[in-house]
C-alpha cells in the first residue's frame, strides 16, 4: 500500500503555510496531518461490548468506552484503536510533517535515521544533529462527527517524555560531540527552554518563535 503521508503533508502545507508561517497555521497544519492519517487508516478511537458480541449483537461506539454497556449493562467493554495502536501512524505523520516544514520553509534537508534495533532518534544531520520527534494529536474527529479528546498529546505524556530523555542520554553518551534535539507539537510549561548535558534543546514546532529558533540552530551547525 502506498504511503499516504507525503501527499497529506504536502497538501496541508500548501493549504495552511505556503503563504507564510503563523501559530494558527502551524496548529492547523499538524492537526490536519494527524486527522487525515487517522482517516486513511481508519484508526478512530472506538469500543465494543464483548458480552453483546457473544449474544449476536454488534454493540459498539465511537470514542472512549463507557463504564457499562447501554444494551446489556455489563462492564465487558474494551477499547479498540488505543494510543498504542495509533502511535506508529501519528508518529509517521508528525515525522513527515516536520520534515517537509523544515525543508520547504527553511531549506533544511533532514535525513531519516538509520533503522536499526532500538533507534534513539528519528531524523538527523549526519555527524552533527539527532532529532527525536514526539508528536501526537490532542483530539480525533470520529466518523459520526463527534470529537474524542485524547489524553496528554506530545511531550505532555510522561512516558513519552521519559523515553525521549532516555534516548538523548543513550545517544549523547556514544556521540558527545553531536547535538540532540527533541521536537514536539505539545511541550509542557516546565520543559519550555529546557536543556541539559544530553538534551541540546526542546522545540514546539506549532509556535513560530520556537520553530525559528530550531531552524536557526540547525542552520548554524
Amino acid at each position: 500500500m502506498p504511503d499516504p503521508h507525503h501527499d497529506i503533508t504536502q497538501t496541508n502545507y500548501n493549504k495552511f503555510l505556503s503563504t507564510g508561517l503563523s501559530n494558527l497555521g502551524l496548529h492547523r497544519y499538524f492537526d490536519q496531518c494527524f486527522q487525515e492519517s487517522i482517516d486513511h487508516y481508519r484508526m478512530y478511537p472506538c469500543w465494543a461490548c464483548v458480552e453483546c458480541l457473544r449474544g449476536g449483537m454488534h454493540t459498539f461506539g465511537w470514542g472512549t468506552k463507557p463504564a457499562s454497556c447501554s444494551v446489556c449493562n455489563t462492564a465487558s467493554i474494551y477499547q479498540i484503536a488505543t494510543f498504542q495502536a495509533r502511535a506508529s501512524i501519528v508518529g509517521k505523520a508528525f515525522e513527515q510533517a516536520a520534515t517537509l516544514l523544515l525543508e520547504q520553509s527553511y531549506d533544511i534537508k533532514l535525513q531519516s535515521s538509520p533503522r536499526r534495533n532500538n533507534p534513539t532518534h528519528d531524523l538527523e544531520l549526519p555527524g552533527r544533529v539527532a532529532i527525536e520527534l514526539k508528536g501526537s494529536p490532542a483530539s480525533v474527529t470520529n466518523p459520526d462527527g463527534s470529537k474524542t479528546h485524547l489524553d496528554r498529546p506530545g511531550l505532555e505524556r510522561s512516558d513519552t517524555r521519559k523515553k525521549a530523555f532516555a534516548n538523548a542520554t543513550r545517544f549523547r553518551e556514544s556521540r558527545p560531540q553531536t547535538h540532540f534535539y527533541i521536537v514536539s507539537n505539545a511541550v509542557p510549561q516546565e520543559l519550555v527552554g529546557h536543556w541539559d548535558q544530553h538534551v541540546s534543546g526542546i522545540f514546539n514546532v506549532t509556535r513560530v518563535d520556537r520553530l525559528q529558533s530550531l531552524a536557526d540552530q540547525l542552520l548554524a551547525l
